[in-house]
């Protein structure tokens, strides 16, 4: 969704205008985290900002319906990592989300509505 966002046509018109929004706000969502996590590096607070790690936001959505069989189904892959400075992940009231520390998959404690920082 940025720099280079892609044009509105190309959005789903059933949530174009709600996306179009949604990465405004995470924008300054993600810059004001940025200030603070300088602040909390001993860094002025516009220093990660000033080096450009505020310039860009991928917005990912996955959606799975509930299902009668949930012990058949399947979520994302997994994945070793994320290719980016600051993910925040929105946390409902279907968990799934596993950390990889040691070669062992831990459960995320859900907490329903937190936003998750996974730096």
């Amino acid at each position: 969704m940025a720099p280079n966002p892609p044009k509105p046509e190309d959005l789903p018109e059933v949530c174009r205008d709600l996306l179009v929004e949604y990465s405004k706000q995470v924008m300054k969502l993600g810059k004001l985290l940025l200030e603070l996590l300088s602040e909390a590096l001993g860094l002025k607070p516009s220093h990660l900002n000033d080096i450009d790690c505020s310039e860009g936001l991928v917005l990912l959505s996955h959606y799975y319906p509930a299902s009668p069989q949930p012990e058949l189904t399947l979520g994302t892959t997994k994945h070793h990592g994320d290719l980016s400075l600051l993910m925040i992940l929105l946390q409902d009231h279907i968990s799934g989300l596993q950390v990889l520390p040691h070669k062992k998959w831990i459960d995320v404690p859900l907490m329903r509505g937190a936003l998750v920082d996974c730096i």
